[in-house]
């Protein structure tokens, strides 16, 4: 069973202000919880016992202060920073001596909501699939004959001629990554894009995906926040 997690916190909520001028985006009140609380319930129910959480923002210490050593979770919990905002593989290869001695990883992004526990019958690297209805403003897998034959990043257009889904923010990955990493480059975008690893993992046929049962969604817009806070509350 994999034990180590990474929780991805930093960022600086831009989508959800007037609301982070002043709060961490991670907690923010999502049904009587704080955000943060449901991505790590995910790890815990996963078996993780121990999470690397990247901290960003200027309320950093908020996180801290709230999540504390982990054990109100029963886990571990310990803190890293990142300096500047540079993309979620960034922030994962931060993590790279925090998880050096796991031969596998889960990664989790701190917004992120799934309506049921997440059950994997392996320990295979994998990326989580959702058929989400706005597939524009995520990573996106399309899949034929039940293989990945495209990933893309914020498509703008969609292919209807064969399945597509959204690439949730809960992956697997193994030390490979690591490796990956230092051959990334920036995108237009000025970060290091996640979807260029998984890229990589999949043009060495090591990648497998699981689509999921359920509901997903990210409290990262003022939009999201309301629909599941609605949603939770009912």
């Amino acid at each position: 069973m994999i034990k180590n997690g990474i929780l991805l916190a930093g960022g600086n909520g831009t989508r959800l202000k007037p609301f982070t001028n002043i709060y961490s985006k991670q907690l923010l009140y999502l049904a009587g919880k704080a955000v943060i609380d449901y991505p790590i319930q995910t790890l815990v129910d996963l078996g993780v016992e121990n999470i690397t959480i990247t901290l960003g923002s200027n309320f950093a210490g908020q996180i801290i202060d709230y999540c504390g050593d982990g054990s109100r979770y029963g886990v571990n919990i310990n803190y890293l920073y990142q300096e500047s905002a540079a993309g979620i593989s960034h922030a994962i290869n931060l993590c790279k001596k925090n998880v050096s001695d796991a031969d596998k990883f889960y990664t989790i992004l701190g917004d992120n909501w799934f309506q049921n526990p997440i059950k994997f019958v392996d320990d295979s690297v994998k990326i989580v699939l959702n058929k989400h209805p706005k597939l524009n403003a995520f990573g996106v897998a399309s899949i034929k004959n039940n293989k990945i034959i495209k990933i893309e990043e914020k498509p703008k257009v969609i292919d209807d001629s064969v399945e597509n889904y959204a690439i949730t923010g809960l992956y697997c990955f193994d030390q490979k990554f690591f490796e990956y990493f230092k051959k990334t480059k920036r995108s237009a975008r000025n970060e290091f894009e996640i979807t260029s690893i998984i890229q990589m993992y999949h043009d060495d046929n090591n990648l497998q995906y699981s689509i999921i049962d359920g509901e997903w969604n990210d409290a990262g817009t003022i939009e999201n926040l309301n629909y599941l806070n609605y949603k939770l509350g009912n």
